[in-house]
């Protein structure tokens, strides 16, 4: 680890954390083609089910312009379907294809390999605390954001 980490703020190391596990995805990510952006919206969609857009939005940290451009470049692709919602005439549902359920299972083990080299020596206890100890930060973050105006906070949620 460099130097400039081992006395670095929290704030720093969450960054290197982001940074770097944005590195590893992404150059697991590459034999498939895929964005981290698709990436997490099919694990998404493999875990929990069809999803109209901006629930999916939300689960991936995205905004809905930009969850809506991945989303038309998937149903392009062939990886996700569009359709009607039958419970509500204006909302489309959004899944995944037939055809890219066995991609989607070979992600799911991806990033089960992911997370599990991420905490590699780390136990229970040390990824609880870890865990408080970033949700205590993140809500934080959101408390500084509440003053702002609705554009400014808005677009922070979703980066």
């Amino acid at each position: 680890m460099p130097d400039s980490l081992t006395q670095a703020g929290l704030g720093t190391l969450a960054s290197a954390v982001r940074r770097r596990l944005k590195h590893v995805v992404g150059a697991r990510l590459a034999p498939y083609d895929l964005t981290i952006q698709q990436f997490w919206v099919m694990l998404v969609l493999l875990e929990q089910g069809a999803s109209s857009l901006h629930p999916l939005a939300q689960q991936v940290w995205m905004d809905d312009p930009t969850a809506s451009r991945v989303v038309k470049a998937m149903v392009e692709r062939g990886l996700l379907r569009t359709e009607a919602d039958p419970k509500h005439g204006r909302r489309i549902l959004i899944s995944l294809t037939p055809s890219a359920l066995p991609l989607a299972q070979e992600l799911k083990a991806l990033a089960t390999g992911i997370k599990t080299g991420l905490v590699a020596g780390l136990d229970a206890d040390q990824q609880a605390l870890m865990r408080a100890g970033m949700m205590a930060m993140i809500t934080n973050l959101d408390g500084m954001l509440a003053g702002l105006p609705a554009a400014i906070q808005d677009e922070a949620a979703a980066s």
